[in-house]
């Protein structure tokens, strides 16, 4: 049988027993439950500080308050910035659809002269350059000229026409002795004169009726029906 050789551990100071080979040692009862009750221990413990939530403290009254107000302008600046973007966005599309209306009035004033500005001096030459005088009938090129370009736009036209054109004459204005008009002279032998000015503006107002108002008050409004 091994014989046995009795020591004390120098940390433990608990007898432990050495053997020989193939021996065995043996601890006692009481010392193996106390180790494993402090392992169990250390074990629960530092479980129990992993799972622990940190403690925040809830802000006060005072702050919340102070918060919401700061969210509060926060937003209220934003939404200004948003208003003076879409205010720009506005102001600029405001200059570049005045730009475009005026490049636009410029484009169609420019159509409207060269419709106008030819009829205007050929009724002028007719009346005023002293080719005819008073009562005198126009040649047939000028009358064809008057009775297809420039009559057919009286607001009156038909009114004055009446049963039919014979011819057209120059003669003085009933109510104005110094100045001179255009004539009609009917198949029935009425008179009747009319202005060529509304003739102009009724030509003006049927082939260019969105621009006709803008021209006429520039270029119109002084002058007399």
């Amino acid at each position: 049988m091994a014989s046995l050789v009795l020591q004390f551990h120098p940390f433990l100071s608990v007898p432990t027993k050495r053997t020989l080979p193939h021996a065995k040692f043996f601890f006692p009862l009481s010392l193996r439950a106390e180790a494993g009750k402090v392992k169990t221990e250390q074990t629960v413990l530092k479980s129990s500080a992993f799972l622990r939530r940190p403690v925040v403290e809830e802000p006060s009254l005072q702050e919340r308050e102070a918060e919401e107000a700061e969210e509060e302008e926060e937003q209220e600046e934003e939404e200004i910035e948003e208003e003076k973007e879409e205010e720009e966005v506005v102001r600029q599309s405001d200059v570049r659809g005045r730009r475009g209306r005026k490049q636009e009035l410029v484009q169609w004033e420019d159509m409207i002269l060269e419709d106008t500005v030819p009829l205007v001096g050929f009724v002028r030459m007719i009346l005023h350059s002293g080719k005819y005088d008073n009562d005198d009938r126009l040649t047939p090129e000028h009358e064809t000229a008057i009775l297809d370009k420039l009559l057919p736009f009286h607001p009156e036209y038909e009114k004055k026409i009446g049963c039919g054109v014979d011819y057209i004459k120059v003669g003085l204005h009933p109510q104005f002795d110094e100045s001179r008009c255009l004539f009609i002279v009917r198949k029935d032998g009425e008179v009747e004169d009319f202005s060529f000015w509304k003739c102009i503006k009724g030509l003006i107002k049927k082939k260019y009726p969105l621009y006709a108002d803008y021209f006429m008050h520039k270029h119109f409004h002084k002058k007399r029906d």
